[in-house]
């Protein structure tokens, strides 16, 4: 099998194997001249500020839930929480010996497949999840503010580049494969000590697809990075990187289920579980007709949402420079309410030409705070990265988020 054919299996299959991107990867600054450049990245990232390892990995490989693992998770809990996934593989071409434009300018093609799925919610909603209604019985069951969101999205773009400092802008095309909306602003449950009465209390919107197309939508949204030189330390020069994702909106044109809901319903003579699961007061073919009497209002609409993009701002790593210790750092912000400012600082170290290796720390986003590692290596015009930015989550059932991903680029 010839070298080209292997290296092309090779991308091939690591393009499905990693099906998510994780938040973070250090990034490297490189002003030498090329011709062509392909970058090729996956991973994954789970994180929660609340959530042990020991109870998510069961949701996923199976087994059995213990009180003592579901206590442990609870003792971890505050009154706000967050949980969220964040994944992707996307593919990146660089042409710099095209001229767009002017002969500064090269141009940049882009593909990508990605999710986001995050969520904010209470210790007692975690707690009637996990325990039941039993635990709360005669006390009031506080679950407001909770917010829950899912896009699957793929992208198209393309877009400029300028040949020496790398900046570079592009406009993409986005299908919606699937978009899921919860936002609970009000949620409080009541149930008397005998479990025969129940109030609830509920204000908030809910929005689902309404088929299972592939294509939910159509968005338009933009990418770009700029690169600033500075001083920093002792007159040196460093670069700043401000970097965007996925900045714009998508129109659904499929008309999505909504429903709303402002309105305290009491039961008498029901248990909680008669109200929900299979057999329920909710899944009879009258439960539209029930809905609408409880003041829960139901329909199709068409609608518009803001893509899950982000700004980062950070000085990154002179991938030229002679110095064998380099900082980098800096702040993600997403517009999305599930997802908190995201914080992180870290080192480089370039044991030689051809091999570097990291560590960082970072804050917020999904989770709290958490440590990652990471290294690339160098095999003539490619190279790879592999990294974790929660290597405590690898490690241990205690630990809150896992994180790994990897990124290939080749050069000429």
């Amino acid at each position: 099998m010839g070298k080209v054919k292997k290296i092309t299996l090779g991308l091939v299959g690591v393009f499905f194997t990693f099906s998510m991107y994780a938040q973070f990867f250090p990034d490297y600054y490189d002003t030498l001249e090329r011709k062509h450049e392909i970058t090729l990245q996956g991973g994954g990232a789970f994180n929660s500020t609340s959530l042990q390892k020991e109870l998510t990995s069961k949701f996923i490989r199976g087994g059995y839930i213990t009180t003592e693992i579901k206590d442990a998770s609870l003792e971890e809990h505050s009154r706000s929480n967050r949980v969220g996934v964040l994944g992707s593989v996307n593919l990146t071409y660089a042409n710099y010996s095209s001229n767009i434009l002017k002969e500064k300018w090269g141009y940049v093609l882009k593909a990508e497949n990605s999710i986001f799925a995050g969520g904010v919610y209470s210790k007692d909603f975690f707690g009637l999840m996990m325990y039941g209604n039993d635990r709360y019985k005669g006390e009031i069951l506080e679950a407001s503010n909770i917010n829950f969101s899912y896009t699957n999205y793929q992208k198209l773009g393309f877009g400029i580049i300028d040949k020496k400092s790398k900046s570079n802008v592009t406009l993409n095309v986005y299908n919606i494969q699937n978009h899921t909306n919860l936002n609970l602003s009000g949620l409080n449950i009541y149930q008397d000590s005998n479990g025969d009465t129940l109030a609830v209390e509920m204000l908030g919107t809910v929005s689902l697809p309404n088929n299972n197309n592939i294509n939910q939508g159509i968005g338009i949204g933009v990418d770009f990075d700029f690169y600033i030189p500075i001083l920093f330390g002792k007159e040196k020069e460093a670069f700043v990187r401000v970097q965007a994702r996925n900045i714009g909106a998508a129109y659904l044109y499929e008309k999505q289920k909504n429903y709303s809901f402002d309105s305290t319903i009491i039961f008498t003579g029901l248990e909680f579980n008669q109200l929900v699961g299979e057999n329920s007061l909710f899944s009879s073919a009258d439960s539209i007709a029930i809905l609408d009497t409880l003041g829960i209002h139901s329909g199709l609409k068409e609608q518009w949402i803001v893509l899950p993009g982000y700004i980062d701002v950070g000085k990154i790593v002179d991938e030229h420079s002679t110095q064998k210790l380099q900082s980098f750092f800096g702040i993600r912000l997403m517009p999305n309410l599930d997802y908190g400012p995201f914080v992180y600082l870290g080192a480089d170290y370039r044991l030689n030409s051809k091999i570097r290796f990291g560590i960082n720390g970072s804050y917020g986003g999904f989770g709290k705070f958490r440590t990652g590692i990471y290294s690339s290596m160098k095999f003539g015009n490619y190279d790879i990265g592999i990294a974790s930015e929660n290597i405590f989550g690898l490690i241990s059932k205690k630990g809150k988020g896992q994180s790994l991903f990897i990124k290939l680029r080749w050069q000429i």
